[in-house]
C-alpha cells in the first residue's frame, strides 16, 4: 500500500524544488518593486483613512476587497495523468491524500483571510466605532465561514454535471458578497446572523447535487492550469519554461476570428486571436475586466477612480504579455512559408487590440462616476499610447 499522506508531501516539495531557481530570480527581481509598492500603499492608505468619511461607500468597498478572500482560493493536488492508472485502483482510500491537499490549502487560504481583515479593519474601526475585541470576533467569524467555503469549492469540484458545478461556483461567490456586505454593513449581531444562516442553507444545498469520490480528469486539468498560472507569474521575471493550458473551444467565439481577412499576412493574427479566445487567457481576461467595471461604477472619487483604472490597465497587459510565448519555440513556424518577424508583429498587434478593447469596456463606467467626462477621456487617451508602446517593445 502507497503512504498517499507522505505521497502529497512529497509531491509539494518537489513542485518548490521545480520552482525554486525561479523564484529565486523572480524574488530578486521583484523585491524592490514589492517594498516601493508597500511604501506608497500605506501612505496612500493613511491619508485615505484621513479623509474618508462615512458618507463614502467604504461597506461597499470593504465586501469587494474581503470577497476575493473569502469565495476564492485554490487547491493544489498535484495530480497527474499516470495517477489515474496508479492511484486510481486506490480511489476509496484517497481520503488522506485528499486530507492533505484540504488542510495546505486550508492554512494558505486562512492566512489571506487574516492579512485581508488586517487590512480592512483601520477603515472598520474609524467608521463602524468598534473596539479591539471586535476585530478578533469578526476574525474568527471570517475563518469559519472560509472553511464552509473552501469545503463547498471541494464539493463542487467532485460534482457530476458541468452545469451544475458552474451553478454552485456561481452561488458561493454570490452568497459571499452577500455575507461580507451584511457583516460589515449591518450591527455586529445582525450580520453574524445572516451569515451563518446563508451557510447554515449553503451546506444544505451542496448535499443535493450527485458527486464522484475523486473527480480525477476535472483535478487533473485544474492541477495543469494552476502550475500554468504559476509559471505565467514567474515569467514576468525571468524566462521559464512555457507550460500551456488545455486548448477549450467557447462555442460561437470562434466567429470573432472570422473578421480576420484569409490573407498570408493575417496568418498569425489569425493563429494567436483562436489563442487567446480558446486558452485561459480569455477568462482570466474577462474577470479582470468585468472586476474593474464592477469597481469603477461604484466608485466616485476621481483619485481612486484613476488608481483603479491604472491597476487594471497594468494587470491586463502584463496577462496579455503572456500570449508570446504560445508557440514561440513550435517547430510548425519554421516549416511555415511565412516570416518569423511577421508572427512578433501579428502578437504585439492583438495583444494591442485586445487591451485597447479592455481599456475602452473600462472607461465606459467612467464616463458617469469622474466628476467631469473629461477626464476619463484623457485617462482612456494616456492608457491607449502607453499601451500601444507597451506591446510594440514588450
Amino acid at each position: 500500500m502507497i503512504d498517499l499522506h507522505a505521497l502529497y508531501r512529497s509531491r509539494a516539495s518537489l513542485f518548490f524544488k521545480e520552482i525554486r531557481p525561479y523564484l529565486q530570480y523572480a524574488m530578486q527581481s521583484a523585491a524592490m518593486a514589492v517594498v516601493v509598492g508597500f511604501l506608497l500603499f500605506s501612505i496612500g492608505y493613511k491619508q485615505f483613512l484621513q479623509w474618508v468619511t462615512p458618507d463614502f461607500p467604504w461597506q461597499l468597498l470593504s465586501a469587494a476587497v474581503m470577497l476575493p478572500a473569502l469565495a476564492g482560493g485554490r487547491i493544489r493536488t498535484y495530480l497527474q495523468e499516470a495517477d489515474t492508472l496508479f492511484l486510481l485502483p486506490q480511489e476509496s482510500g484517497m481520503k488522506a491524500y485528499l486530507k492533505a491537499a484540504m488542510n495546505r490549502a486550508l492554512i494558505a487560504q486562512l492566512a489571506a483571510v487574516a492579512a485581508v481583515w488586517l487590512i480592512i479593519w483601520p477603515l472598520y474601526h474609524k467608521l463602524a466605532a468598534s473596539n479591539g475585541w471586535m476585530f478578533l470576533l469578526l476574525l474568527i467569524v471570517w475563518c469559519v465561514y472560509k472553511r464552509i467555503m473552501l469545503f463547498g469549492k471541494w464539493t463542487e469540484l467532485q460534482i457530476q454535471e458541468k452545469r451544475t458545478r458552474l451553478l454552485f461556483q456561481m452561488m458561493r461567490w454570490i452568497l459571499s458578497a452577500i455575507a461580507a456586505y451584511c457583516v460589515i454593513a449591518s450591527k455586529p449581531a445582525v450580520g453574524i446572523l445572516l451569515l451563518s444562516l446563508l451557510a447554515i442553507a449553503y451546506l444544505g444545498l451542496l448535499r443535493l447535487p450527485r458527486q464522484h469520490i475523486v473527480n480525477w480528469s476535472l483535478l487533473i486539468d485544474i492541477e495543469l492550469q494552476h502550475k500554468a498560472s504559476i509559471y505565467r507569474i514567474l515569467n514576468w521575471f525571468v524566462d521559464v519554461p512555457s507550460v500551456q493550458g488545455k486548448a477549450r473551444n467557447v462555442r460561437g467565439l470562434d466567429r470573432i476570428a472570422r473578421w480576420i481577412a484569409f490573407r498570408q499576412d493575417h496568418t498569425y493574427s489569425y493563429l494567436y486571436t483562436l489563442v487567446w479566445l480558446r486558452s485561459e487567457l480569455f477568462g482570466i481576461t474577462m474577470r479582470l475586466t468585468l472586476i474593474g467595471i464592477l469597481l469603477l461604477a461604484a466608485v466616485h472619487n476621481d483619485i481612486a477612480l484613476a488608481s483603479i483604472y491604472l491597476v487594471f490597465t497594468v494587470i491586463s497587459a502584463l496577462q496579455l504579455s503572456e500570449m508570446k510565448l504560445y508557440y514561440h519555440e513550435h517547430v510548425w513556424q519554421h516549416i511555415y512559408p511565412i516570416r518569423l518577424e511577421q508572427r512578433k508583429r501579428s502578437v504585439s498587434f492583438i495583444r494591442y487590440r485586445i487591451h485597447l478593447g479592455i481599456l475602452i469596456l473600462l472607461a465606459i463606467p467612467c464616463l458617469f462616476t469622474f466628476s467631469n467626462p473629461l477626464w476619463a477621456l484623457a485617462l482612456l487617451l494616456v492608457a491607449a499610447v502607453s499601451s500601444g508602446l507597451y506591446h510594440r517593445f514588450r
